[in-house]
């Protein structure tokens, strides 16, 4: 792992998974990160602001974020675009810098790959280049989060969220009949 990080932001944290994509053990471990840079307390709450993947809504992850001061909020579902700030102001440049960092690395070193133990390195540099404050203030403003503003969004931006809502207390299981489900049937979030 610490060829792989060679050259990272300072205070990466480097995790993996089978598959690539987070689980509730990598979230988990990610949210003890955030709390021991962002020294969060019960008395000196801090927000945190996350999509609605599942890993964020473990009772693991919501459990450790009220003991520790951290006030999860999740996003509509399909809003990020929208509201996430991030997404608004900072991910973009931060591709466009990325790339020209992977360009000129493969002018410097010509006819050969970017390995994965450049990949770092070469966000490092991108990484440094992009973040600053006036991004961030720049990404809460234009979502209507800081100044507040609702205004910012229409019902109509919110609207593909709709098609994904359940009213309050539904789950999966509750919407099977017992008298027509079969010992075979189950849930649809516990299929595979």
């Amino acid at each position: 792992m610490e060829l792989l990080l060679r050259g990272n932001p300072p205070g990466t944290l480097g995790a993996c998974s089978d598959n690539g994509w987070i689980t509730n053990e990598l979230f988990l471990k990610w949210l003890k990160h955030f709390a021991a840079h962002a020294k969060p307390s019960v008395d000196e709450k801090v927000i945190l602001l996350l999509g609605g993947h599942a890993s964020h809504k473990t009772l693991e992850a919501v459990e450790y974020g009220r003991t520790h001061g951290i006030v999860m909020i999740s996003f509509p579902p399909h809003s990020t675009h929208h509201m996430q700030p991030l997404d608004r102001t900072f991910f973009g440049p931060l591709k466009m810098q990325y790339h020209k960092e992977c360009d000129k690395w493969m002018t410097q070193h010509v006819g050969q790959r970017i390995s994965p133990y450049q990949l770092a390195e070469l966000f490092g540099l991108a990484y440094t280049a992009v973040a600053n404050i006036a991004k961030a203030q720049s990404g809460f403003s234009c979502t209507g989060m800081w100044p507040y503003n609702p205004d910012v969004y229409t019902n109509a931006d919110f609207a593909s969220s709709m098609i994904t809502d359940e009213p309050e207390g539904t789950t999966a299981a509750s919407q099977i009949s017992p008298s027509t489900a079969s010992v075979s049937e189950q849930p649809a979030s516990s299929v595979y």
